[in-house]
């Protein structure tokens, strides 16, 4: 597999309402299994990243992330949109643009994660958007 670093975004891409996206858990898992750099770009308003497990199913864990690659907008000073926080994801990963992936659930965002030339994969059909991306990202 060629090396990557995938971003997920939390809110309504990984988690609704404090519960899982039906398919999230198995797609990182599945991207973990295959050595994958895991990294989140999240909106969190002032929230810090305790005060963010009100809003986290009891069972989210940021230690399956690596930490670099964790960019909360109360952590870094920016949100999405800004091109900004993207270009810091591909900084803190090590990879290309190229070989960065943005997933999240609103468009502009994806926009705004294509325009620094990361690929980016907008979900919206769950779980069958989680499975095509471990298939187009791991071959199974």
């Amino acid at each position: 597999m060629v090396s990557m670093a995938i971003f997920f975004d939390i809110g309504d891409t990984l988690v609704s309402q404090r519960r899982w996206r039906d398919g999230a858990q198995e797609c990182l898992g599945d991207l973990r299994a295959e050595d994958v750099q895991l990294g989140i770009i999240s909106n969190t308003g002032s929230l810090s990243r305790d005060e963010l497990a009100d809003f986290l199913p009891a069972d989210f864990d940021f230690g399956i992330f690596e930490d670099p690659l964790v960019l909360l907008s109360s952590e870094v000073g920016i949100e999405k949109p800004d091109p900004e926080i993207f270009l810091k994801a591909v900084e803190r990963s090590g990879q290309s643009p190229k070989s960065c992936v943005f997933v999240g659930e609103d468009l502009a965002e994806c926009w705004a994660a294509q325009s620094v030339d990361m690929n980016a994969f907008r979900v919206s059909h769950f779980p069958d958007d989680f499975r095509l991306i471990t298939e187009l990202l791991t071959g199974d």
